[in-house]
């Protein structure tokens, strides 16, 4: 049992997940990745409503799909399109409403 824990804690660590290898390389900022959450979750609420909301707006950004301000949107702008194929992009949606969905927040 400690041999298999212990090849999946370094598997885990060399080879990071999807979100961690493709979402985190830009965005590093915690605080920020929470006020995402945090706002779409105002904006959308239900967990299904939330993801399809992210997965829409990585598939093709644009102002009217974003949840952030007008003056946010104009000092840091938009990324590019998600490279990411629908799976893959599922996937990092998944693992990005576990680690920061507010239910974990509130107890």
């Amino acid at each position: 049992v400690k041999v298999l824990l212990l090849i999946s804690f370094l598997y885990s660590n060399i080879y990071p997940n999807i979100f961690e290898k493709d979402c985190l390389s830009c965005h590093k900022n915690k605080k920020e990745l929470k006020f995402f959450m945090i706002n779409y979750t105002l904006s959308y609420s239900s967990e299904e409503k939330v993801k399809e909301a992210i997965f829409n707006f990585l598939k093709s950004p644009t102002s009217h799909k974003s949840i952030m301000s007008a003056s946010f949107i104009i000092k840091y702008g938009f990324k590019n399109s998600s490279n990411l194929d629908d799976k893959q992009l599922k996937k990092a949606i998944d693992i990005y409403y576990k680690r920061y969905n507010l239910k974990q927040f509130i107890r």
